[in-house]
C-alpha cells in the first residue's frame, strides 16, 4: 500500500564528519598575565551522530599546529601546544553554533631562574573559542575558530 504523498517521513538516523584547518589570529589576556598576540593555526575534526528522532551528538577535536604568541610588555615569545576533544549534545533542530573552548598548554618563555621568580610548568588556558553551524539533521555547515579575547583564569 503506498504512502499519500504528503505523510511525513522519519528522520533516519546519521553520522557525519568535517575537518578543517583554520588560522588563528588576535590577542589573549588571561587575569594576571600580560596580553599576549596569537598566530599559528588550529586543526578541528567534527563528527557528529544524530538519532531517529533528530537529536544528536558532536565529538569536537581541535589541536593546535605552530601557534606562538609574543607577550605586548616583555616581548617575549609564548609557545602554546596540544589538542583537546569536547563532547556536546544537542536537541532536534539543533539551535547553532556549538560552542567549545578546548583546553591548551601555554609555555612561559625561557629565561633566567633567579629566585623570586621560581620555575613554572605549563598550564591549561583556553585561548580558542570553536564554534560549529549545524543544520537540521546534523550535517555540519560550517566550522569556524577565533581567539578567545576574554579574560581566564584557569
Amino acid at each position: 500500500m503506498a504512502q499519500p504523498a504528503h505523510a511525513v517521513q522519519a528522520v533516519q538516523a546519521a553520522v557525519h564528519t568535517r575537518t578543517a584547518v583554520l588560522p588563528l589570529h588576535g590577542t589573549f589576556f588571561e587575569f594576571g598575565a600580560e596580553r599576549i598576540d596569537i598566530t599559528g593555526s588550529l586543526r578541528v575534526t567534527v563528527v557528529t551522530r544524530s538519532t531517529a528522532g533528530g537529536d544528536g551528538t558532536a565529538h569536537i577535536v581541535s589541536s593546535l599546529s605552530r601557534t606562538t604568541g609574543i607577550g605586548q610588555v616583555s616581548g617575549a615569545t609564548y609557545r602554546f601546544i596540544g589538542a583537546d576533544s569536547n563532547q556536546v549534545a544537542y536537541p532536534p533542530d539543533p539551535i547553532t553554533p556549538l560552542i567549545v573552548n578546548p583546553t591548551f598548554l601555554k609555555l612561559f618563555p625561557p629565561g633566567p631562574i633567579v629566585p623570586p621568580n621560581p620555575i613554572v610548568p605549563p598550564h591549561p588556558i583556553q585561548p580558542v573559542r570553536v564554534s560549529v553551524a549545524l543544520a537540521a539533521n546534523g550535517a555540519i555547515n560550517a566550522i569556524t575558530a577565533s581567539i578567545n579575547e576574554d579574560t581566564t583564569d584557569n
